[in-house]
C-alpha cells in the first residue's frame, strides 16, 4: 500500500510539471485591424498573424478597414469594447487615427502599428521597413544597369508612385527621385496613380508617347509596375531581359504576378518587406508592453539582431516563413514621438526570386 502510494504520488508530481507550463501560459486576445484585405500581401500578412497566434495559443480578431477611416475608428473601438489585450494594425492616415489610437491607450488597451504609423505617441512601437531607403536601393539598381549596359547614367526614367497623401508613397517616391535627379542625363517623369494599374497603364503609356522608349519604369508597388508593363506591351516595346531595347523595370513588392514577369524576363528587380514578421514581431511587443509595461521595449538608438530576438515556428503548406530572419538588424529610432523598428527589406533578383519565404511565393502556396 506505501508503495502504492508513493507512486501514486510520484505520479501526480510529474504530472504537474508537464502540465503546470501550459497552465501558466497566459493567452491574450488580440485585435487585428487591417489596412484593407484586397491582395495577396495583406491576406498572407494576416494568415502569418494567425498561424503565430495559434502557435502561441493566443487569439486574433481580425477586421477590414478597406482604406476607410471611419471604418478603422469603429473597428478599434470594437475590439476595446470586446477586451482585447492589444491591438495590431495599419493606420490608413496618419492624422485622421489619433483620435482613436489614443482612446484605445486612455483605455488600456496597448497598440502597435505595422506598414503604415499614425501621428501621436498614444502608439508604442511602430513596425515598418524603411519606403525611402527601399526606393534609394532600387535607383540604385538602375544606375547600376545602365552604367553596365549603356556606358552611361541617361535617358527617360518613368516613375509610377502610389497616393501623395500618403507619408509611406511619398517617401519612396522621394527615394527614387533624390537619386535619379543626380544625373543630368536622365528625364525623370513622375506620376502619381493612387495604385491604381489602368491609370499607371494610362501614365506610362502617355509618357512614351511623349519622351519616346524609356530606358527604366520604378514604381511604388507592383500594381503600378504592372501597368508599367502593359504600356510597353501597348507600344509594342516589350523585351526581354538580355535582348536589346529591354527597359529595366524595379519595383517596390514581389506579388506572384510580378515574380512572373520576371521569371519570363520582363521585369528585374523587386524590394519586399518583411510582411510574415510584421504580425509575429507586434506580438511580441505587445506581449512584453502587458507584461513588463512600455519601459522594457528596445530604446531608441538600439539595434536589434536576430540574437537579441527570434521569431520561430513551424512549417505551413511547405513554407516556414520564419525560418530566416529577414527583418534583421533593425535599429529602432523614433517617429511621431513613438518608437520605431525599421526592419530590412529584401532585394529580390532573377538569381532569388523563387525563394520560397519571398511573401509573393509564399502567397502561392497559402492562397490557392
Amino acid at each position: 500500500m506505501k508503495q502504492l502510494l508513493t507512486k501514486a504520488l510520484l505520479l501526480s508530481m510529474i504530472m504537474l510539471l508537464v502540465i503546470a507550463p501550459v497552465s501558466l501560459a497566459k493567452s491574450y486576445k488580440f485585435g487585428h485591424d487591417s489596412l484593407y484585405m484586397g491582395d495577396e500581401w495583406m491576406k498572407v500578412t494576416d494568415k502569418a498573424i494567425h498561424l503565430y497566434a495559434e502557435e502561441q495559443g493566443w487569439e486574433v480578431i481580425t477586421q477590414n478597414a478597406h482604406f476607410k477611416v471611419e471604418d478603422q475608428v469603429k473597428q478599434l473601438r470594437y475590439f476595446v469594447e470586446n477586451g482585447v489585450d492589444g491591438i495590431i494594425w495599419s493606420p490608413v492616415d496618419a492624422k485622421a487615427t489619433v483620435n482613436v489610437a489614443e482612446y484605445c491607450k486612455e483605455h488600456g488597451v496597448p497598440t502597435v502599428t505595422y506598414n503604415t504609423d499614425v501621428d501621436t505617441d498614444a502608439v508604442a512601437i511602430n513596425i515598418r521597413f524603411g519606403a525611402k531607403e527601399a526606393a534609394t536601393i532600387l535607383a540604385n539598381e538602375v544606375v547600376d544597369y545602365l552604367k553596365e549596359t549603356n556606358g552611361k547614367v541617361e535617358g527617360v526614367v518613368v516613375s509610377l508612385q502610389g497616393d501623395a497623401a500618403n507619408d509611406s508613397d511619398r517617401e519612396r517616391a522621394v527615394g527614387y527621385k533624390e537619386v535619379f535627379s543626380q544625373y543630368e542625363g536622365i528625364n525623370f517623369v513622375e506620376y502619381y496613380t493612387k495604385s491604381d494599374a489602368a491609370a499607371a497603364q494610362r501614365n506610362a503609356f502617355n509618357a512614351i508617347q511623349q519622351y519616346g522608349r524609356p530606358v527604366a519604369i520604378v514604381s511604388q508597388n507592383t500594381l503600378n509596375a504592372r501597368g508599367g508593363v502593359k504600356a510597353l506591351e501597348r507600344a509594342d516595346m516589350l523585351v526581354p531581359r538580355e535582348e536589346e531595347g529591354h527597359v529595366f523595370v524595379a519595383s517596390i513588392g514581389a506579388a506572384p504576378g510580378y515574380i512572373d514577369l520576371m521569371d519570363e524576363g520582363y521585369v528585374d528587380r523587386g524590394l519586399v518587406q518583411p510582411n510574415l514578421f510584421y504580425g509575429p514581431l507586434a506580438m511580441h511587443f505587445l506581449k512584453v508592453i502587458i507584461e513588463e509595461g512600455e519601459d522594457a521595449l528596445p530604446e531608441v538608438g538600439e539595434t536589434i539582431t536576430a540574437e537579441d530576438l527570434k521569431i520561430t515556428g513551424g512549417t505551413y503548406d511547405g513554407v516556414t516563413p520564419w525560418s530566416t530572419q529577414v527583418w534583421a538588424p533593425a535599429k529602432v529610432e523614433e517617429n511621431y514621438g513613438h518608437k520605431w523598428l525599421k526592419v530590412q527589406g529584401m532585394l529580390v533578383t532573377p538569381d532569388n526570386m523563387h525563394d520560397p519565404t519571398i511573401w509573393g511565393n509564399t502567397a502561392k502556396e497559402w492562397l490557392k
